[in-house]
């Protein structure tokens, strides 16, 4: 009776390290929807800087850039990536590169993860907005660029989805995105939505599970010759 005990519970830890789970998003507002970007009519929000969107720090502003939009805007752009709210860097028209920062802990050094995120560019041009991610501390990978898809009926519309890997080397490590508005100007300024970062899945390899399936097989055939002696 202990045997299959044993080996109920042997089977249920096994399937449950071996079902995948959704890893949890260590960025906090990674889709702009924790604050009010309608608060200068219009289903705008502009002139946000410092720590106006909640998790996020924009060293840089006009008091226009950058800018928040919601999905009913008076321009008809959009709509968002995911939910109601997406944020635009920029500014093209005066070539400045702002950008947006969050520090995020509880990372294990040594350990790789992944950022994601969505980019759209505002007008058509020869190619997209161009965004520059990069890492300010914390981790030793460095920065690239991704380009938003042309623009197509409406502005920054359609969304282009990107991801890569940085290794942690610290347990807090702070990301930036910077819209390369004066170095690649024909996409105009970059929309920005869906930012999600997430450390390597805990789930076993699929030949693992496999492995640990056969020893269970085997198992329960050895259990069931002893219990029928």
């Amino acid at each position: 009776m202990k045997r299959g005990i044993f080996l109920v519970l042997t089977i249920a830890t096994i399937l449950s390290l071996c079902a995948a789970s959704p890893a949890a998003n260590l960025v906090v507002n990674g889709s702009f929807e924790a604050d009010n970007f309608g608060c200068s009519g219009g289903g705008q929000c502009l002139g946000l800087i410092g720590n106006a969107v909640t998790g996020w720090y924009i060293p840089n502003g006009d008091g226009t850039y950058p800018w928040g939009l919601q999905n009913v805007n008076q321009y008809g752009a959009g709509p968002a990536a995911n939910g109601n709210q997406w944020l635009v860097l920029g500014e093209v028209g005066s070539g400045v590169d702002y950008t947006i920062q969050q520090t995020m802990n509880g990372l294990t050094p040594g350990n790789t993860y992944n950022v994601s995120f969505a980019i759209a560019s505002e007008l058509t041009g020869a190619m997209g907005s161009v965004v520059e991610v990069s890492f300010l501390s914390g981790s030793s990978t460095g920065a690239l660029n991704f380009t938003a898809p042309i623009r197509g009926i409406t502005y920054w519309n359609p969304w282009g989805y990107n991801s890569m890997n940085f290794l942690a080397t610290s347990s807090s490590v702070t990301i930036q995105f910077k819209d390369l508005a004066a170095e690649f100007p024909s996409g105009y300024d970059l929309g920005l939505d869906d930012v999600v970062v997430t450390g390597a899945t805990s789930t076993p390899e699929p030949g693992t599970c496999l492995l640990l399936g056969s020893s269970i097989v085997g198992l329960a055939g050895t259990l069931r010759r002893k219990l029928m002696r």
